[in-house]
């Protein structure tokens, strides 16, 4: 019974801290008045030796679970609108592109979440709690601790704020889309903290979306509009270039030029031992962010994707008639609204390439630290005969044409896409052996990643 009562008693101290109540308005009727604002709450300020740290996931089967509403639900409820007005409000977070309220997401699913482990980054937020003394908090409140990486005691502590934040979004939009909400967010967390400069780490598609926000901030700078989003000041806290908020950024196994599981999405649904299809190919088809993704074309416009009886062939990837000539489209390739969908996705992939790929000052100024591996066969390239096209496993080593379809990265990320940085004095690369959501369980690359944040 004591022990009841104790639970009870704790749960509503929980409640009427308000720890939650910012993220879920279920539970305002539960809990009772509102919290006092995280901006109004008492707390010391970060010291001035401690920079906060931003984490930025890659794609997860945990985030995609929420975003299609749970593990049961159809592959098909991860679609997104492909119509005129969806194609007209491309590069706007505020756009609802399918029946969520977007700007909502990054707090459901950081609530969702916070008991799960950050694929790809949860060795490194380990150890920085752990070993370095940070708090893990909630990026619109940081004064939310209730994290179980951080030490009992310090969950429901309201005179200590975090240092340490994961960024979580909806991966299936487009890169700009996200960036304005990550400046946001970041603009956000520097004024509720203090704290002059933040530094980045990214994983996966979070690593290009760090490099993207420190070049360009929150605009889309492939329609050259701002960020409409703000934090109760001048625009330009959103809309400035990301870098000058910046400490130091890094990026592990990100695929700075594309790779080629995109291509394979985008071409090949999953089976179910090769017998069900899970119909996920359906909705990657409608995600900007898969386009986006696609190889980077050479000065021609081409990529070298297909191998066949006569060699390699380079295509013209970014035309939508290659797509529609060699039937790569999902469903009807008559439809006019899919042709066009498209069209603008293929013309935006192409422009984002050209802006991502321009020197920028801006990104050079901060100190980069950059990982990528070399170690396991990396798909880079399919098989083509009499049209048809075949993606080779890792397991089917033995194939005649394996090596011709693979380089050398970490199963995911070629490492000459996960290093394709422009060399400069502000940039360290390293190469490792390791698998794509392994890089800070090596030891020896979570060493060098935390010395280099300290620095």
């Amino acid at each position: 019974m004591e022990r009841r009562r104790s639970l009870f008693i704790r749960i509503r101290a929980r409640c009427e801290r308000g720890l939650l109540l910012a993220l879920t308005a279920s539970l305002l009727g539960s809990c009772g008045p509102a919290a006092t604002p995280v901006e109004e709450a008492p707390r010391n300020a970060i010291a001035p030796d401690r920079v906060p740290i931003v984490l930025i996931p890659g794609i997860s089967r945990e985030v995609g679970a929420q975003l299609r509403g749970g593990s049961l639900m159809p592959f098909s409820a991860l679609a997104l609108r492909t119509d005129a007005e969806r194609l007209a409000n491309l590069g706007d977070p505020r756009f609802a592109a399918d029946w969520r309220k977007p700007l909502q997401v990054p707090a459901q699913l950081d609530l969702a979440l916070r008991r799960s482990a950050v694929r790809g980054l949860q060795g490194l937020i380990d150890r920085l709690v752990r070993e370095e003394g940070y708090l893990r908090g909630n990026p619109d409140q940081p004064l939310d601790k209730d994290y179980p990486e951080n030490p009992e005691a310090m969950r429901t502590d309201l005179t200590r704020i975090a240092s340490l934040f994961v960024m979580y979004y909806d991966w299936r939009r487009d890169l700009p889309e996200t960036a304005c909400l990550l400046a946001h967010r970041i603009a956000r967390i520097r004024a509720l903290t203090g704290a002059p400069r933040v530094h980045v780490v990214g994983h996966s598609l979070g690593g290009v979306l760090a490099r993207y926000y420190a070049r360009y901030g929150g605009r889309d700078v492939v329609q050259d509009r701002d960020c409409p989003l703000d934090v109760g000041t001048p625009s330009a806290t959103v809309n400035d270039r990301g870098s000058s908020g910046i400490g130091r950024l890094v990026f592990l196994g990100a695929p700075h030029h594309g790779s080629a599981q995109a291509f394979r999405a985008l071409l090949q649904d999953f089976n179910v031992f090769g017998v069900m299809s899970v119909g996920l190919r359906d909705a990657v088809f409608t995600m900007p962010v898969a386009w986006e993704l696609l190889p980077f074309a050479g000065a021609d416009g081409r990529v070298s994707l297909l191998v066949g009886s006569n060699g390699d062939e380079r295509i013209a990837l970014y035309e939508p008639r290659t797509w529609i000539d060699r039937g790569w489209l999902v469903g009807d390739a008559t439809d006019a609204e899919r042709r066009r969908f498209v069209e603008v996705m293929l013309a935006r992939a192409t422009r984002l390439h050209q802006r991502m790929q321009e020197a920028r000052s801006a990104e050079d100024a901060v100190p980069r630290f950059i990982v990528g591996s070399g170690c396991r066969p990396t798909p880079a390239r399919a098989l083509v005969e009499n049209g048809r096209v075949e993606f080779l496993s890792r397991s089917q080593g033995d194939h005649p044409l394996f090596s011709r379809v693979t380089v050398p990265g970490d199963g995911v990320v070629s490492l000459e896409s996960a290093l394709g940085v422009p060399a400069s004095p502000t940039l360290t690369a390293l190469t490792t052996c390791t698998g794509h959501t392994g890089y800070v369980e090596d030891l020896a690359v979570s060493d060098q990643v935390v010395q280099f944040l300290k620095r």
